[in-house]
């Protein structure tokens, strides 16, 4: 038999002594283990909690325009949004059956002045989740693009966590959040940071919290609604919108651990924003109203009526430096009007300044 050297046997003494304390231990002190405190751990405790089955049924309703006219979503894919292909088709799936045209936009269609062209030919436009920053031009054209009717909606979840090389026994842990602060910004709205959760109400797990309608509410996304669930949520603070879905009484955010009600859903004009997309999952779409909500939506934005045109590309006469006061884009250099030829009628009338957009 092989003789183990001193290094050796000194580990395997070291591992005796600790499986040996891990069965001695329990019964040493009685057989109780440590208190728990941990959130997960926190849901065993029923007394205090009211876990409220759903029914998984229902239909996803869109309403809009009248019959035979059809509207163009866009879907930003542009900038590396975190948003699945099975939370997406739930919603293109409710507009396609409708009658309306969806279109994902890659990043080569919105390079340079691409984005505000693919504004022009749509009525409506769905964000979520972007991760890498709006350039001047395209937070511009997207303000011009409400302004003059199309709608916009924002969908935001909490930062994605990711685990890489380096720091600390060679792994690193690094916060993603959304480029939401130039984007959002614009029309008004804050996602804010961390998630929601609620250890007295919710369905299967503390993070899974229900939201309601405001009482007396006519925002459009809160029609039908009686309460939704919304896996894992972010608040949304807003300085003059219309909050659609508020959380239901005690729920966390959990930077600040405050008990409160939150505002998860909201609409300013032509824009609308809601604090998760989990809703969406095709799992979770028909738990309790999730599938109105989703139904609003995709009404919501379908249901403007959009100047054509909109946002406008700068006319040749240096027009593209007025209205940018509003949009924080850039003013560019004029272009040198172009002599008339012969025959040429009379200068066409400017495009109106509130909605020029300077080129990217």
């Amino acid at each position: 038999m092989r003789e183990l050297t001193a290094p050796a046997a000194v580990f395997a003494l070291i591992v005796t002594v600790v499986l040996i304390g891990a069965l001695v231990i329990p019964f040493v002190s009685g057989g109780t283990s440590p208190e728990v405190t941990n959130l997960a751990a926190e849901q065993t405790n029923t007394d205090s909690v009211q876990i409220t089955p759903n029914t998984e049924e229902g239909n996803i309703a869109v309403d809009g325009p009248g019959p035979g006219e059809s509207k163009t979503v866009l879907i930003d894919k542009a900038h590396s949004n975190r948003l699945s292909d099975e939370k997406l088709s739930t919603l293109t799936n409710a507009l396609v059956k409708s009658g309306h045209t969806v279109q994902i936009l890659s990043r080569e269609q919105a390079r340079g002045p691409a984005w505000n062209e693919s504004l022009r030919s749509a009525d409506a436009v769905v964000i979520a989740n972007p991760t890498q920053p709006y350039k001047s031009g395209q937070l511009a054209g997207l303000e011009k693009f409400a302004d003059a009717g199309g709608r916009v909606t924002l969908l935001a979840d909490p930062a994605a966590i990711s685990v890489g090389g380096g720091g600390l026994l060679g792994l690193s842990i690094q916060e993603s959040s959304a480029q939401y602060t130039g984007l959002a910004s614009s029309f008004g709205f804050a996602a804010q940071s961390g998630y929601l959760y609620n250890m007295h109400e919710y369905q299967n797990n503390f993070k899974s919290i229900y939201a309601t309608t405001p009482a007396e509410s006519r925002n459009p996304l809160s029609q039908g609604i009686d309460r939704v669930v919304l896996r894992e949520a972010v608040a949304i603070s807003t300085a003059s919108a219309e909050p659609a879905l508020n959380t239901v009484d005690r729920t966390v955010r959990e930077p600040t651990r405050r008990e409160a009600t939150y505002t998860v859903a909201a609409t300013s004009g032509n824009v609308a924003i809601v604090g998760d997309t989990d809703f969406m999952m095709p799992t979770n779409v028909y738990v309790a109203d999730n599938e109105v909500l989703l139904g609003n939506l995709a009404t919501f934005l379908v249901s403007g009526n959009k100047r054509p045109g909109a946002p406008a590309t700068p006319d040749s006469n240096g027009a593209q430096n007025a209205g940018t006061s509003t949009g924080g884009a850039i003013p560019t250099a004029p272009t040198a009007p172009t002599a008339p030829r012969p025959g040429d009628g009379p200068s066409p009338s400017p495009v109106p300044e509130s909605i020029i957009v300077p080129s990217e």
